[in-house]
């Protein structure tokens, strides 16, 4: 009798500890639904959670962008990566994945292994027990609840469209650099292919415009058309398995011509997660679409079109340039209004194109993505409404400067409004 007494104490013991799925760990790790209040990890340090970070989901760790105060008061800024047994990290190899690289915090409800990151070392991990009962309905605010930062409306539409200009201006004065160390149509052509690169491949996609410039481009459409730009295209970047019959012919042409070689490897381009025609190959396909069209004016290169156009746009009711980069179905109007904002314009502005500045200001946004609707959640109130690429490019370079660490002391948009001012702003390419 006394060993099965003993028995049945130890399954009541291991019944308490039930592991709970990830996606409700999750939870309880966001929504706070735990009773301590400071956290013990592996290595004996004290922490406080200031914010537990963004969960956005996608590839990477499942918090992004979490605050921990140590019992110091020094912060920890950093990822946070969830799962219900320590064990699964290295189960699920994050310490060979760079995305981990961030990873300040490793939250598990059973810590039955160390982890280790890409270096060897200890990553700094808490045993977390969930309060089940505080995720009872209608305890607790919702999930992704975050109260506004700012209410006062003119006050926060003038920060934010004084943030999208800064941005502007840091992105035409990138461009003014460029332009005086490379031809117009190089600087353009290397632009468009950046912007169609998404945030994964904005790098590999400018290695390919340097690897193929806008003088062999040309050359090749002259040659062979679009077909034979997209084999060109799919070939230097390495993808000539995804290539079309005809593509593949026209690169092996161009080769016996030209001599031209793969310059980059498949495994350079990142496919996390995209959508099949996001894919690197649809991109190139449609980028020789756009070229083609630009080449169709040989009187004029690209960057004399694209400054035309803009004048042109300025002095219409309802601007429109996004038809200038949109090569149907390979890029969209969604994408090419992307392209206009974050590359036709400010190299226009770069290149002294004067109407491009008042051009943005009143020029359409492009579709919001998930920093735009973050941002306009967390700075929204009844009264406010962000409209237009100023406003939209506005909440993304308060994000790149501010949210993305929570630097809230350093915010223009505090309540107090002290914090930083405009000049603090820095050019960026990820969003």
């Amino acid at each position: 009798m006394g060993p099965r007494r003993g028995g049945r104490r130890h399954g009541q013991r291991q019944a308490e500890r039930r592991l709970i799925s990830e996606e409700a760990l999750a939870d309880a790790w966001e929504q706070r639904w735990y009773s301590a209040q400071e956290l013990v990890d592996c290595c004996g340090r004290r922490l406080r959670v200031v914010f537990p970070g963004r969960r956005w989901g996608g590839p990477g760790p499942d918090f992004l962008g979490a605050v921990l105060a140590q019992a110091d008061g020094t912060l920890v800024r950093g990822d946070v990566e969830v799962h219900p047994r320590a064990s699964s990290w290295a189960a699920h190899r994050h310490a060979q994945d760079r995305e981990y690289g961030r990873v300040v915090l490793h939250v598990v409800q059973v810590a039955d292994a160390v982890a280790l990151d890409g270096h060897r070392r200890h990553v700094p991990t808490v045993e977390l027990q969930p309060d089940l009962d505080a995720a009872e309905p209608g305890r607790g605010p919702p999930r992704g609840w975050a109260p506004p930062c700012m209410r006062h409306a003119p006050a926060l539409l003038q920060i934010v469209e004084a943030a999208g200009r800064e941005r502007f201006r840091a992105r035409a004065a990138r461009f003014e650099g460029d332009l005086s160390a490379a031809p117009a149509d190089q600087v353009l052509w290397r632009g468009v292919c950046e912007a169609l690169g998404f945030q994964r491949n904005t790098r590999t996609f400018g290695q390919l415009a340097e690897a193929v410039p806008w003088s062999q481009a040309a050359l090749a459409l002259a040659d062979r058309g679009p077909v034979g730009l997209a084999g060109l295209l799919l070939g230097t970047a390495g993808l000539l398995a995804e290539a079309t019959l005809p593509e593949a012919h026209a690169w092996r042409g161009l080769q016996r011509t030209y001599g031209v070689r793969a310059a980059l490897s498949a495994a350079a381009w990142d496919r996390r997660q995209l959508r099949a025609g996001n894919a690197p190959e649809q991109r190139c396909r449609g980028l020789a679409e756009v070229a083609a069209g630009w080449a169709g004016r040989r009187w004029q290169g690209p960057a004399e079109q694209v400054l035309e156009a803009v004048q042109q746009a300025a002095a219409a009711s309802r601007p429109r340039l996004w038809p200038l980069v949109r090569a149907s179905p390979w890029i969209g109007r969604g994408r090419a209004q992307v392209i206009v904002i974050n590359v036709l314009l400010p190299f226009a502005a770069a290149a002294g194109v004067s109407e491009a500045a008042a051009l943005f200001g009143r020029l359409p946004g492009e579709p919001p993505n998930r920093v735009v609707r973050y941002m306009a959640g967390l700075l929204g109130a009844p009264a406010v409404r962000f409209r237009g690429a100023c406003h939209q490019q506005g909440l993304l370079q308060l994000f790149k400067l501010t949210c993305a660490a929570r630097m809230c002391e350093t915010c223009p948009a505090r309540q107090d409004g002290a914090g930083a001012t405009s000049q603090a702003c820095q050019p960026s390419n990820e969003y």
